[in-house]
């Protein structure tokens, strides 16, 4: 009777100190988002992971915070417009998911000293090296981040990114309609749906595409379409699941491409050219000959110009 009553002390003890743990995590803040913009299913469900792994595997979060403590000096020494946190995340594998998870949503660590670029840095790495581990568990974390204030164009569009990299049909449709919402975030929106390469995602970057927006406009979607229809990118595993809608995606791609290069001049025809190299579609040459006919002589010149790097695409 007491050996029982001793385990079921125990067991409350810890499911008590469970409930703490979790709650106390709730009501901090991470780098990115406020904990309780999480659904709540989703951020206890979080939380009791990131507990246990602190538990179980405490290094994986040494490994997190020793990038973070470098975040100012990789900035005083950056050569670029932001210091490279994300490879030296994405150097830590896998088993760093949960650390920086608990850091983009649920760790009430200070910004301190860190200056406005050591903090974008550090956001949009820990946003990059999370997309590329492709893990459904933290889509409320990237949807709480695009839903949120936070309007920085390298903050939205690695979530974008990362979003879109799960890409399963919600994520599809959430990313199209925060394209189609005008405001601060809808380039960098626009810039990070590329990797979602799904049929909805082209169809949609092709209307928007042929609604002949502004040429800085058409030049984010222009690129998009290149990465959503990427040649290469549908030759890795990472986008197999979506395997069957590749012929769609590209010819969509190719299409909305063809008929930019033929609608815009100057730096939109440039990155339709560029992005028609990438998506590398069979219709492409049917496509520029269609194009061609009625096509202005100065118009077909460049048409002509464009087969023939087709023919000789070196991206292939």
């Amino acid at each position: 009777m007491n050996s029982n009553r001793i385990a079921m002390r125990g067991l409350w003890a810890s499911c008590l100190c469970s409930v703490l743990l979790v709650t106390t995590a709730a009501q901090a803040d991470g780098v990115l988002v406020r904990t309780q913009q999480i659904p709540a299913a989703s951020r206890t469900a979080l939380a009791v992971r990131i507990q246990a792994a602190h538990k179980q595997h405490p290094e994986w979060f040494n490994g997190v915070r020793q990038v973070r403590a470098r975040a100012a000096e990789l900035d005083a020494h950056k050569r670029g417009r932001l210091a490279p946190l994300s490879p030296l995340f994405k150097a830590l594998g896998r088993n760093a998911l949960l650390p920086m998870v608990e850091m983009m949503a649920f760790e009430a660590t200070p910004r301190g000293d860190l200056n406005d670029t050591a903090w974008r840095a550090l956001q949009g790495g820990l946003l990059e090296a999370v997309g590329d581990l492709r893990d459904p568990s933290v889509r409320s974390v990237l949807v709480a981040v695009l839903d949120g204030p936070e309007t920085d164009e390298v903050v939205v569009r690695a979530a974008a990114s990362a979003l879109g990299k799960l890409a399963d049909t919600s994520d599809a449709d959430k990313l199209i309609a925060l394209a189609r919402t005008p405001g601060a975030k809808h380039k960098a929106v626009l810039a990070g749906m590329g990797d979602c390469r799904r049929s909805a995602v082209a169809t949609a970057l092709g209307d928007m595409l042929a609604a002949h927006p502004d040429e800085p406009t058409a030049r984010v979607i222009v690129r998009s379409l290149g990465s959503v229809g990427s040649a290469w990118a549908w030759k890795t595993p990472d986008v197999a699941t979506h395997a069957d809608e590749q012929a769609a995606v590209r010819a969509t791609a190719a299409r909305a491409l063809v008929s930019a290069f033929s609608g815009y001049e100057g730096d939109v025809r440039t990155a339709a050219s560029n992005a028609l190299m990438m998506v590398d579609d069979p219709s492409t040459p049917s496509l520029i000959a269609t194009a061609r006919q009625g096509a202005s002589a100065p118009l077909a010149a460049e048409l002509d110009r464009l087969a023939e790097r087709f023919a000789r695409n070196p991206t292939r």
